[in-house]
C-alpha cells in the first residue's frame, strides 16, 4: 500500500474516548480516554490522546506511551499496527477495511 493510500485511509478514521485500541507488537490493551489540543513549535496545533491501558505483554522491556499523537494513531491503525475498535459498537464503518 503507497503512503498516500494509507493517508486517505488515515482520514477516514475518526476516533472517539472509549474506544478500544490494542498494539499489535505487544498486544497491549488500552481505551482512550479524552483528546487534548496542544501547540507545537513547528506543527502548529495537534492533538493528543491520552490513553489508559490495561493490559500489557509483560514478557516485553517496551512501555507502551500514554498519549499518542492523533494522526500518528490514525496512521497507526490504516498501516495494522494498531487495532481500533470503535465504542459505539460498531465495526469501522468510518473506514474502508483492508
Amino acid at each position: 500500500m503507497e503512503l498516500n493510500e494509507i493517508r486517505a485511509l488515515a482520514e477516514k478514521i475518526i476516533l472517539r474516548p472509549g474506544d478500544l485500541i490494542i498494539d499489535t507488537f505487544t498486544n497491549s490493551k488500552g481505551f482512550l480516554m479524552f483528546r487534548r489540543r496542544h501547540n507545537d513549535m513547528i506543527k502548529d496545533d495537534m492533538y493528543l490522546w491520552q490513553v489508559n491501558w490495561f493490559s500489557h505483554n509483560r514478557k516485553l522491556i517496551y512501555t507502551n506511551i500514554d498519549f499518542y499523537e492523533e494522526e500518528s494513531l490514525k496512521i497507526s491503525i490504516a498501516m495494522g499496527t494498531v487495532e481500533w475498535h470503535p465504542a459505539s459498537g460498531g465495526n469501522n464503518d468510518q473506514m474502508e477495511c483492508i
